[in-house]
């Protein structure tokens, strides 16, 4: 049985939330500045587009390799090291003036993204199992504050300073405050595996892998994945073509997006912290009204009233559907959470990869009013695994009792 220990895990907690925190400044930096990006580096934007490519292979990397890490290294090592490399790959990404190193600076951005929601995720399950939905709603919340206040301050360098890398100077530096708290506590971690007990935990795996349950899991992440990806990416250009306005105008409507992603974050965890709804109605509430607020962002993108308030409908709703989901995954494979994890997140950077690309392909085969509601489809789908998902019983793991305490032992409670 994990124990808790309040007062360290509410600093974990608010560790955790800084780690997100600096990821989503750090994160949302390169597409608001990839004009200067661009000309610092001397070429076309939709050669330096590419650079968002290099983040998602530095992504599935970072995922692979975490999740077989994870069992011999703590979370915790591999958690600053994630940070670390997310501030060494950003502000490579600001300084320098050749594009073949500013895609060594996205590969490590990438990487670092890997390692930290791998980590992040495994700390937080052993920590906050009880309650881990709740948690995990908040922490990701912060991710939607950092993304907020990344743009912002990178506005403000350039009008007062002008001075492109002040913003990623002051992302790293969230990092790095974070990498020092991060080591200086003693979080939960996955325990090491015996010589001997390698064999058995490996069948374990094996069994694991084999349950049609984990992969229901998956492809509700992955298919939230590409809705919320799809929608983001392209809600500008919807709203701009549609209304046939500048970017000035048409910019604010992804702003009110991630306001709406970040209220619906931190509100789930509240409403799941006060009990007012169940978990699973949560996440069925959420579907639905995501689809319906989509559906009217794709039937009227040229009123803009309508589209900057429905446009923040969806990110309330689609809020808490990535945290949810992951908490429910991590509680039913808490005894495997590193591959798992692995799993979940090699899942969402696939996605992420491929559907704002083929988006960007159909808008002259279906135009762009049919595209932008592409993610709606995505996110209605999500209910057919979810319901599949929800029929098979806790008990349906199939791990003996002699399995799960071969795989999760006492070493937990010794390292809290």
């Amino acid at each position: 049985m994990l124990r808790t220990i309040t007062p360290t895990h509410r600093l974990l907690g608010w560790t955790l939330g800084m780690t997100y925190i600096a990821t989503g400044i750090l994160s949302s930096l390169p597409g608001a500045s990839l004009i200067q990006l661009a000309r610092n580096t001397h070429v076309s934007l939709a050669v330096a587009g590419g650079m968002f490519t290099a983040s998602a292979f530095g992504f599935l990397l970072g995922a692979v390799l975490t999740g077989t890490l994870t069992k011999s290294v703590k979370s915790k090592y591999l958690l600053a090291l994630g940070l670390l490399l997310l501030g060494t790959g950003s502000l490579t990404i600001a300084l320098t003036n050749s594009f073949p190193l500013l895609l060594v600076g996205q590969v490590l951005k990438g990487l670092g993204f890997g390692f930290i929601d791998i980590a992040l995720n495994t700390i937080a399950t052993l920590a906050f199992k009880e309650n881990l939905s709740e948690k995990l709603n908040t922490i990701h919340g912060m991710y939607g504050v950092g993304a907020l206040l990344g743009p912002t301050i990178l506005a403000l360098g350039l009008q007062f300073f002008n001075y492109l890398p002040l913003a990623y100077f002051i992302g790293a530096g969230v990092a790095v405050c974070t990498i020092v708290l991060i080591l200086g506590q003693q979080a939960p971690e996955v325990p090491r595996t015996a010589k001997g007990d390698k064999q058995a935990n490996t069948m374990a795996l094996r069994k694991i892998l084999r349950q049609g349950l984990l992969w229901l899991l998956i492809l509700q992440i992955s298919l939230y994945t590409c809705a919320e990806v799809g929608f983001g990416n392209w809600i500008v250009t919807a709203v701009g073509q549609s209304a046939n306005i500048g970017l000035t105008l048409a910019a604010p409507v992804a702003t009110a997006f991630f306001i709406g992603l970040t209220a619906g974050r931190l509100g789930g965890g509240q409403i799941l912290k006060r009990g007012w709804m169940s978990e699973t109605r949560l996440l069925y509430v959420a579907i639905f009204g995501s689809v319906f607020s989509g559906v009217l962002v794709a039937i009227f993108p040229n009123q803009l009233v309508i589209a900057y308030s429905a446009s923040a409908l969806v990110g309330c709703f689609y809020g808490p559907l990535f945290p949810s989901i992951m908490a429910i995954t991590s509680r039913r494979f808490v005894h495997a959470i590193g591959p798992v994890s692995s799993l979940m997140m090699i899942g969402t950077g696939t996605g992420s990869m491929l559907v704002p690309a083929a988006m960007g392909l159909l808008i002259p085969v279906i135009g762009i009013n049919w595209v932008i509601a592409i993610p709606s489809a995505f996110c209605l789908a999500v209910v057919v695994p979810m319901a599949l998902a929800n029929r098979i019983p806790q008990a349906a793991l199939q791990l003996s009792g002699e399995e799960h305490t071969m795989v999760i032992t006492t070493e937990t409670s010794s390292v809290l």
